[in-house]
């Protein structure tokens, strides 16, 4: 299976075209596909696969399919056009969907939700890492973004059956005709997915004749209006820098130097004595890149109070220290550099800790050796590779039980409803531990029990 940082999905050709504006100085590479076109897109750092299934549901939900089967990426993000349900999101701003609703499935007769499909979730959602750089964004570019519920169906909402979608759905903000059963397919594969749509019609403020041409109009502004926004969300997100088997630049921090700062945060949180710490020889070497900058006397210090730190987390496991308290340590340090831009500058801010480590502050705290107070603890080393082809094994026979697909988001519900699973690994940590969620299934399907 080939690995790219990401696959970008569109409905029609339109929605793609501009990422060939965009990405100029990428090779293009086109692939062979039975249901629609793909090509890949890679320079040196990157890799991406750009995949134009055809409308409606089907077609998106096959095309994706085959992709998977192909390809291992790091997200699914769905980039195009819909039609805004919501009187206060306007033509060419951005719904980032943070769910996904069947519009027009009904298996209410044997007790499932309007827009639900039978064995699936009420609705499907995107992946948290997604949706806090669809939030950030929002916050630091020029494009307007909504987060919230998108509809899916197979027809072309207008003000004909607007009524009675709102009625259904009256939280829902966009309508489009592949989120929904895009969102499904990557649930299955156990992806990351996000669908980030333009608006591109307002639906209900004129007739169907009018919306139609409308969207026509300004189909092409908002195509590159959400490609824009698409690039811009896939860097936010760390899926086209972060290291990954060659593909992406190599990280700014390795995880040891992650270690390192989290080790002199708890020394200066905890004003730790290091008058009599020996500094291990290592220890200066490494960081050597990062800390030049500074006085020599002022390097040693820094590297007395990781080793200072790491002694006292390893005889205090249970000590305490939140993302808060680390970046208000580490806007101290980082003013004792003579630069003024702290973008890259080490310590890295709690955000850059968090997305190298599984997106979960706990988890970085773990690989410390630390055992978080709240929640539980997250991370590889918390389980063996036995635990988890356990949990999976559990997980799969419950899933054959209700004739359900064994899908990421399912076991990370799984996890949470049922109060026996307590202490079972996470589904980040499982996936993190074999590289994707199909190859742990794999593992726990072909793997006798010891």
């Amino acid at each position: 299976m080939s690995r790219v940082n990401a696959i970008v999905i569109t409905a029609m050709a339109e929605e793609m075209q501009p990422f060939d504006d965009l990405l100029t100085d990428y090779e293009h590479i086109s692939i062979s596909s039975p249901f629609g076109t793909a090509v890949i897109r890679r320079n040196t750092h990157t890799s991406l696969l750009f995949l134009v299934s055809g409308v409606g549901m089907t077609a998106a939900a096959s095309m994706l399919s085959w992709a998977l089967t192909k390809y291992d990426p790091r997200a699914v993000i769905s980039v195009g056009s819909a039609g805004s349900l919501s009187r206060d999101i306007r033509i060419g701003q951005i719904v980032a969907g943070t769910q996904y609703v069947h519009g027009t499935a009904d298996a209410s007769a044997f007790g499932y939700a309007l827009g639900q499909i039978p064995g699936q979730p009420a609705r499907q959602s995107a992946h948290p890492m997604l949706v806090d750089a669809a939030q950030t964004l929002e916050n630091t570019s020029d494009h307007c973004v909504h987060l919230g519920l998108m509809m899916s169906s197979d027809s072309f909402v207008t003000e004909k059956n607007m009524p009675h979608i709102r009625a259904t759905f009256p939280d829902a903000l966009s309508a489009d005709m592949e989120s929904h059963a895009l969102a499904q397919t990557a649930a299955a594969f156990g992806i990351p997915f996000i669908s980030l749509r333009a608006i591109s019609d307002v639906i209900g403020r004129d007739s169907a004749d009018e919306q139609a041409q409308t969207f026509k109009t300004e189909l092409p502004p908002v195509s590159l209006t959400a490609a824009q926004a698409a690039l811009q969300l896939l860097h936010l997100a760390s899926v086209l820098d972060i290291e990954r088997s060659g593909y992406g630049p190599t990280p700014h921090f390795s995880q040891t130097t992650l270690q390192y700062a989290l080790y002199l945060a708890i020394a200066k949180v905890n004003q730790l004595d290091i008058t009599d710490v020996h500094i291990p020889e290592n220890l200066m070497p490494e960081l050597a890149d990062h800390l030049h900058a500074l006085p020599v006397a002022q390097q040693e210090k820094w590297c007395a109070l990781i080793a200072a730190g790491q002694e006292y987390a390893r005889n205090n496991p249970r000590l305490s220290l939140t993302a808060k308290e680390y970046d208000l340590c580490r806007s101290d340090l980082v003013r004792q550099f003579p630069q003024t831009d702290t973008t890259f500058l080490w310590p890295p801010t709690s955000q850059t800790v968090i997305k190298r480590f599984n997106g979960y502050w706990n988890d970085a705290l773990v690989s410390i050796g630390l055992t978080p107070r709240r929640g539980r603890a997250r991370g590889g080393l918390k389980f063996s590779v036995e635990d988890y082809l356990f949990a999976l094994r559990r997980f799969l026979i419950e899933c054959e039980r209700n004739h359900r697909q064994p899908s990421f988001a399912g076991y990370s519900l799984w996890l949470k409803e049922d109060a026996k699973n307590e202490g079972l690994p996470s589904g980040a940590a499982i996936r993190q531990r074999f590289g994707s969620w199909k190859e742990a299934l794999n593992a726990a399907r072909t793997t006798p029990p010891r």
